[in-house]
């Protein structure tokens, strides 16, 4: 017999994976808009300020991606939720960097790489969390007494 407990945990494991494939969705599409925008030429003969523009756009467009994911799904299995979306924001420049070939540079360049996906994870996961905590996406309710009802009625 399925009790109510049940059917939460059954809600929240859609609503997780939810999560997960809109911060997939939304960080893959945050980063090639990223990548687009920063060019494909681009290499360290830029000037110093448009070389830095260019990795900040791409470095967050990730964590857009994860605003967007906690904007579209709605809070529910609030945990899991996060915690999905904090594994499916890394995935989107995984995919649109191609990060595969970063081993090719080295230890060091792979060992920062991981940890740059790591602080995605992390960041987005703030992030989703933050914006579901938001007092606004609550409903309020008074304590207020109810109106008098009109006798004439």
């Amino acid at each position: 017999m399925i009790g109510p407990q049940d059917e939460d945990n059954r809600r929240g494991w859609r609503w997780a994976v939810a999560a997960g494939l809109a911060a997939v969705a939304a960080s893959t599409l945050a980063t090639a808009m990223a990548a687009a925008v920063a060019g494909r030429q681009s290499d360290l003969a830029l000037q110093p300020v448009e070389l830095a523009l260019r990795v900040g756009l791409l470095l967050g467009a990730p964590c857009v991606g994860a605003v967007l994911a906690a904007v579209v799904v709605p809070a529910r299995g609030a945990r899991l939720a996060v915690v999905a979306v904090g594994l499916g924001v890394p995935l989107g420049p995984l995919l649109v960097l191609r990060l595969d070939r970063v081993r090719d540079f080295g230890l060091a360049s792979s060992l920062l790489t991981v940890g740059v996906m790591v602080a995605w994870g992390v960041v987005g996961a703030a992030l989703a969390a933050g914006w579901w905590a938001r007092p606004a996406r609550r409903v309020e309710r008074t304590d207020l007494p109810l109106a008098p009802e009109d006798p004439a009625a």
